[in-house]
């Protein structure tokens, strides 16, 4: 008897979070899954691009905290969590923002669901509940064509469980553990599935909650750092006909922090006044598809409201007494519609439209400010984009080619006198800006195992105008130009036998007119503005092995590595701030993961061993900006290792003893300041159990 086994990817170029289990008596098979990265449903070994994919699953099965933590597990990637905000900054192949706010937006796209979460100005992502989560999606390189102007090297995309049209089902997750130097931390999560009319109409509600302690000691008070998570999610699925389905969902997330995780190398920090850091956000949205026989149709409209509290002591920066607060509202509507080619098309091609409304208002305070700042950033924005492609050759080669035009109007305006000025009028400003981006692929599937590819695409990332202490200072100052990236990229993925599956990339970016905030002249004054820099290029390769090298016992090693870098000095005033071949900020050289999972019989009452571990390996990341002058804010090369041993009843339930960071890890990401203090810091080693069930 063969018992079936979760579906894996022949062309998973990183199984993140560790090989997943499976109970056989028969050889075991490499499977497939099946992904939507280029909007449409097909086989991951298929699909011409660097693809990385989460299963859901296996998230649930992990101890990883949330979405942020899930992502610094797939090579390539590198998330950190600001000091200010306390939000996450995601960079790809080693292409980020600059800094986390008001540096421009994120050249990585960020998707709940078929919610883009992009701000207007800023870069900042949340931290969004991994429970009950189908996948996610890690789609490296410019994906401008589909995704529009914030997928400029990347898109992340977080999909959650549709409702099960069919049968009632129920899972829940218990964890507790224990931080060195900290203290107990706890979560639980539960999901439900109601059918409500038999293949017609489901309900799928999700709720968790997870206290975590802290592990840095001030004035303030032991374990200042800590945190609670609550996050709630509803999906209504709806099937009247054969050819009409209907999504809702609603997603709602509520993180409150005790302080940033940031201090110097003995879990320190010497703030005396509290700082707390408080992240909600409510999504709404609406999908609606329809078959109608040579083609399909889907809308998908969606609303995110976004707020982001936090308070931070400068005591560190040299000024006792004094605090600084940021408060960030974003509010984001967004519509989309797309249509595809039946999949068994001679031609397959996609068209479709889209339409973002977006607002972001900053508001900041501080005695060391001539007045609080209250801006209004706005964004609105429509693209046109299309995407078609044939297979010739008896099937063995496909061509793809695709357009995207993209049009923002966009407004930074002042609320309220920020420069203290009597009598000034209140800063308005808007700018238009226009992007074309093309796409083309060309594959060869040389096989049912072997996939290779050649490709061409261009990413790109809207402008917006100066802020309205640069223009008091110089009205002529230009806005910020768009920046666009090209990269040219060839691939191959696919199975050497029954046991071995591979995926591999290599490629080559340019990024031109890089955004950046810096301090510059502009006719004999200098300040700091946002401006369009140097050049900046490089090679790089993903790698990814999987091995199967006996029944039940599975192994992987997967990396990434560029040598994206300024093709020129960027000078500053008083001297350089990035030599010729200085990398640019948070972009690390090397990411690598390595895994491994064995699985065995314990005793003859069908319950089964499962013994794992991996470890996670980012190099060191750099920061230089305005804030510091020419100095550079250095972080740490980090060495992540967990491991785990389970217990499993066939999917009934679980029971886990686990560790995490086992080397005790206490390296530090960069922020944008010199402070050693501020530097961000991962969770200590955690010890805990974790027992999970469903049906």
């Amino acid at each position: 008897m063969t018992l079936r086994c979760r579906v894996r990817s022949t062309a998973l170029l990183v199984a993140a979070l560790g090989p997943l289990s499976c109970v056989h008596a028969e050889v075991p098979r490499l499977e497939e899954i099946v992904v939507t990265a280029q909007k449409r449903e097909e086989r991951l070994s298929q699909v011409p691009m660097s693809v990385a994919v989460l299963d859901g699953a296996r998230i649930d099965a992990s101890t990883l905290t949330g979405v942020t933590e899930a992502l610094n597990t797939v090579p390539g990637v590198a998330a950190n969590v600001g000091y200010q905000g306390g939000a996450t900054l995601i960079s790809v192949r080693g292409i980020g923002a600059s800094g986390p706010l008001l540096e421009g937006s994120s050249p990585i796209a960020y998707y709940l669901d078929a919610m883009p979460f992009g701000l207007v100005t800023s870069a900042v992502a949340p931290d969004s509940g991994a429970y009950d989560l189908q996948r996610i999606e890690v789609l490296r390189g410019p994906q401008g064509t589909l995704y529009g102007a914030n997928a400029q090297n990347g898109v992340v995309r977080v999909l959650t469980r549709d409702a099960d049209l069919d049968g009632f089902g129920l899972s829940a997750r218990v964890t507790g553990s224990d931080t060195n130097d900290g203290g107990g931390n706890y979560r639980g999560d539960l999901a439900i599935n109601v059918p409500v009319i038999e293949s017609k109409l489901a309900l799928r509600g999700v709720v968790g909650y997870s206290k975590l302690s802290g592990w840095v000691d001030g004035p303030v008070g032991e374990n200042v750092n800590d945190s609670e998570l609550r996050t709630y999610r509803l999906k209504v699925n709806a099937q009247p006909t054969d050819a009409l389905a209907i999504a809702l969902s609603a997603w709602s997330s509520r993180d409150d922090y005790g302080a940033p995780s940031a201090s110097d190398d003995d879990a320190h920090i010497s703030a005396t006044q509290a700082q707390p850091i408080a992240i909600d956000y409510d999504v709404y949205s609406v999908k609606v598809g329809y078959e109608a026989g040579h083609f399909s149709v889907a809308s998908m409209t969606s609303v995110l409201d976004y707020s982001n509290r936090s308070l931070w002591d400068l005591l560190a920066g040299g000024l006792p007494g004094v605090n600084f607060s940021t408060g960030l509202d974003s509010h984001v509507l967004s519509e989309e519609l797309i249509f595809h080619s039946r999949p068994d098309s001679e031609w397959r091609w996609t068209a479709g439209a889209s339409y973002r409304h977006g607002q972001d208002r900053l508001l900041q305070s501080s005695v060391i400010l001539p007045a609080p700042l209250d801006y209004t950033f706005r964004s609105e924005s429509f693209a046109a984009f299309g995407e078609t492609g044939r297979r010739f050759a008896d099937n063995r080669f496909e061509w793809v080619l695709g357009l995207r035009y993209f049009h923002d109007d966009v407004l930074n305006r002042e609320n309220t006198q920020s420069l203290g000025l009597p009598g000034v009028p209140l800063y308005h400003a808007t700018d238009t800006f226009d992007s074309t981006t093309p796409r083309a692929v060309l594959t060869w599937h040389a096989s049912d195992d072997l996939t290779t590819y050649a490709s061409y695409a261009e990413g790109f990332r809207s402008g917006f105008p100066q802020n309205a202490g640069v223009i008091a200072v110089e009205p002529d100052f230009p806005p910020l130009r768009p920046d666009k990236l090209h990269n040219y990229e060839v691939g191959a993925k696919g199975n050497l036998g029954e046991r071995v599956s591979f995926d591999t990339a290599l490629y080559y970016i340019r990024w031109n007119d890089v955004q950046q905030s810096l301090a510059v002249f502009f006719q004999g004054v200098p300040l700091v503005a946002n401006v369009n820099s140097k050049p900046a290029s490089g090679v790089g390769v993903d790698l990814g092995l999987h091995f199967r090298p006996v029944d039940r016992l599975d192994l992987g090693i997967h990396g990434s590595w560029n040598n994206l870098s300024f093709d020129e000095a960027v000078p500053v005033p008083g001297g350089v701030l990035f030599e010729k071949g200085d990398r640019l900020n948070y972009s690390p050289e090397l990411t690598a993961r390595a895994l491994g999972e064995y699985e065995f019989a314990l005793g003859g009452g069908g319950l089964r061993g499962v013994l794992a571990a991996s470890a996670d390996y980012t190099s060191k990341q750099e920061h230089r900006g305005s804030n510091t002058g020419t100095a550079v804010v250095s972080g740490d090369a980090l060495f992540i290792a967990r491991a785990s041993f389970a217990i499993r009843s066939g999917d009934r339930w679980t029971a886990m003893l686990f560790a995490d960071n086992l080397t005790n890890e206490d390296g530090a990401t960069p922020t944008v300041t010199l402070v050693p203090e501020w530097m961000l810091r991962v969770r200590p080693r955690t010890v805990g159990v974790q027992l999970s069930f469903g049906f």
